[in-house]
């Protein structure tokens, strides 16, 4: 009995990865608002109905589609990531993965820009990085710096991870409205932005406005 469950599951599952793998490619050929879930089904090789068995909407579709490659992706990345290396160089190691996963899909991101960034569901993006483990995962490497007085721990560690996230974000923005998705010059750009980011750029404090 039992394993007649287990053989059962492991076709849900599989049939799963099926139509995330459909979605992908129809995705980056048309676009998300001319895919149609009975195209994405049709390519899978499955009824219609099936993909809404799995996701509720083809928005989730679309996030699921991103988000399970970038939470393998990030795991791998804090597996291999040396505990002696500096906070940027951490930062670094996992936004090597990630940019390496986007140089090898950049059709997929450049659908999730224009749909999710401005998407009116509020939150989207948010719940997207949440899901993945990358808002977790920079912001257990920030408290880790401040605990290690690498970096100032009398600042506010949810600003230091939405700064990271930013640049980030913007960095991922850039490269994918340029066209360029080469993963050293992403991995160049983000660095040059983090190491000014950690050293500061105040030479003395400002006398701010009321």
């Amino acid at each position: 009995m039992q394993t007649g469950v287990n053989s059962r599951a492991a076709k849900r599952e599989q049939t799963r990865e099926n139509i995330l793998e459909a979605a992908r490619q129809c995705f980056c050929e048309t676009g998300f608002d001319k895919t149609s879930t009975r195209m994405i089904a049709e390519r899978a090789g499955v009824a219609e109905g099936t993909i809404f068995s799995h996701f509720e909407t083809k928005e989730q579709l679309l996030i699921s589609c991103v988000g399970e490659q970038m939470a393998a992706t990030i795991a791998q990345a804090l597996h291999t990531m040396d505990p002696e290396w500096c906070f940027v160089d951490k930062l670094m190691h996992i936004a090597s993965h990630r940019f390496a996963q986007i140089a090898l899909r950049p059709g997929m991101w450049q659908v999730l820009l224009q749909q999710m960034v401005f998407s009116p569901r509020k939150g989207a993006v948010h719940d997207l990085m949440r899901n993945s483990g990358l808002i977790a995962a920079i912001r257990a490497l920030v408290e880790d710096a401040q605990l290690d007085g690498e970096i100032n721990p009398n600042l506010d560690p949810d600003q230091i991870y939405k700064t990271m996230m930013a640049l980030f974000l913007f960095t991922v923005h850039e490269h994918v409205s340029a066209q360029n998705f080469d993963c050293e010059d992403m991995c160049a750009t983000l660095r040059e932005m983090l190491e000014v980011q950690v050293r500061g750029i105040w030479m003395r404090r400002p006398e701010l406005a009321a």
